[in-house]
């Protein structure tokens, strides 16, 4: 592949820093470039905003990666800056240029961290993985995200049957009709409202962001105090440490391909605020993406005890399965037309407890709702 074909090296002069941008790899525009075997995570600008009429977003990935390149390394491992994607004449041509990029970076088993632009470009990512069975999570204040044709919320709303899974963190229920919370409920994705979520210390969204293939913050999510300059910005949100965490989360996952931090409009920023906190997101990100331990219990039996609760009313044991050294904890969900199609999910320490309640937990009750 001519990575030259789809992006241009990023300049950026972080001036006073530590050294997390001098433990960057950077792409110079070199014609024969090879992504090296060691690489774990590549970042990318997506320099886009025709979607919001030029609001401002293109001049994101700039001053994000400004402030990220100041932050320390923390743990070892390669982090590859591959600059910015070469934007199409049209938006199309755009989500194009990013599936085709991101199809040669997963074949290489590299993680990816978008930087935009405005969330739309995410689309690109999906397509990157078409055909596949995927699980699309966004943490954004709406179900229907802002914006006529808006091509995600094609893909989860205008299909007779969507081609992904699709899950919500932290949706505003005054920014949801009762429509679009009964599509969700029918088609049996997954939302979970903004209060939900931090009732429980975010503990309820861990195992949806660990199950999660694709996972796109859009700014939005952020409460106006600690983002002031996100595209839609809101008095009530996520704080800077909660979205940090989630970012966390997705970095410690081993379903996560891709993370991507969207709609920030730059020049409404406050003392950088707002670049400064997306660049700890992608910080918190690249360092759970280090950090990722074998954590599979179809492919790491040994290192996981399993346990099964006889279910009255189902007449069927639910098998959980709790890894001893991380002490995450996984359900199996059973096909009923085939074996092989069962799932094994991830879920909470207090879904074990509720099944040895009788009672049924919610996201087992889900998936096995969907794939019967």
């Amino acid at each position: 592949m001519n990575w030259a074909d789809y992006l241009i090296p990023a300049h950026c002069d972080a001036g006073k820093h530590y050294d997390f941008g001098d433990a960057f790899l950077t792409y110079k525009g070199e014609p024969d470039f090879k992504i090296p075997d060691f690489t774990k995570v590549a970042i990318i600008g997506v320099p886009e905003d025709r979607f919001s009429d030029g609001s401002g977003e293109i001049k994101s990935p700039s001053v994000i990666r400004k402030q990220l390149y100041a932050l320390s390394a923390g743990s070892q491992g390669m982090t590859l800056d591959l600059g910015n994607l070469r934007t199409g004449k049209t938006l199309a041509d755009t989500y194009c240029g990013l599936r085709d990029a991101l199809v040669e970076l997963y074949r290489q088993d590299v993680v990816t961290l978008l930087i935009g632009g405005t969330i739309d470009v995410f689309y690109g990512n999906y397509l990157a993985m078409e055909g596949q069975k995927v699980t699309l999570s966004t943490i954004a204040p709406q179900l229907r995200l802002p914006g006529k044709n808006h091509p995600l919320n094609t893909l989860m709303f205008d299909h007779a049957e969507s081609p992904a899974h699709v899950c919500n963190i932290g949706y505003q229920s005054y920014y949801v009709s009762q429509e679009e919370s009964d599509y969700f409920r029918d088609r049996h994705f997954e939302a979970y409202r903004l209060g939900e979520v931090r009732e429980g210390n975010l503990r309820v969204s861990e195992p949806v962001i660990r199950d999660s293939d694709l996972l796109a913050i859009s700014m939005d999510a952020v409460r106006y105090s600690d983002a002031p300059a996100a595209s839609n910005a809101s008095p009530n949100g996520f704080t800077g440490e909660e979205i940090c965490r989630l970012a966390f989360f997705a970095g410690l996952s081993h379903c996560c391909r891709s993370l991507g931090i969207f709609d920030m409009i730059p020049h409404n920023d406050l003392r950088d605020i707002t670049a400064k906190l997306a660049a700890q997101i992608a910080w918190y990100f690249i360092e759970g993406v280090k950090r990722r331990d074998p954590d599979n219990p179809k492919d790491h039996a040994q290192n996981f005890k399993k346990y099964l609760i006889y279910f009255d009313q189902l007449h069927h044991n639910l098998c959980f399965y709790k890894n001893i050294r991380t002490e995450r904890w996984w359900m199996e969900v059973p096909s009923i037309s085939n074996d092989d199609d069962s799932l094994i999910i991830s879920c909470t320490p207090e879904d074990y407890t509720k099944a040895a309640e009788q009672e049924i937990p919610d996201r087992w009750w889900k998936t096995y709702q969907r794939i019967n």
